[in-house]
């Protein structure tokens, strides 16, 4: 049984959580092509306040596209927190786009318990679009 569990929970990790159900759209639709400035937003901090596209502006910013459900999401945090320590304050700005994943209030504990280190926004399905869409999360 606990065989069974853990290749179930390793595919699930190696799949990431596939959206292309609710898009229709399909692997062969994505582009790999280098990102300019990031779209403009003006989203809710889960620490409270809010964070504008403005405030990121003349910084590389790694920006996470995911969703509390999501387990390779999850799995990716203690990376993102050593890229946020490792790099804060030189240039570097590592923000997470909490989307499909509930109201602040119901995210809010989910960050808490994920212990995560840097900003975590709560978005939509319009900052979703302005990114240029998703597939699946995690989407970085």
């Amino acid at each position: 049984m606990k065989i069974t569990i853990l290749i179930l929970s390793l595919m699930l990790a190696l799949l990431g959580c596939d959206l292309r159900g609710d898009t229709g759209q399909s692997t062969s639709d994505v582009r790999d092509e280098t990102k300019g400035a990031a779209p403009e937003f003006d989203l809710v901090r889960i620490a409270g306040g809010t964070m504008k596209s403005t405030d990121i502006k003349s910084k590389v910013a790694v920006i996470d596209l995911w969703a509390t459900w999501c387990v390779p999401c999850i799995l990716e945090i203690p990376n993102f927190n050593k890229l946020h320590e490792a790099y804060d304050g030189k240039g570097v700005q590592t923000i997470a786009i909490t989307v499909k994943s509930g109201a602040l209030d119901e995210i809010k504990p989910n960050v808490a318990k994920l212990d995560m280190k840097y900003p975590v926004l709560v978005g939509d399905d319009k900052v979703v679009e302005a990114f240029g869409g998703v597939i699946g999360f995690p989407t970085t």
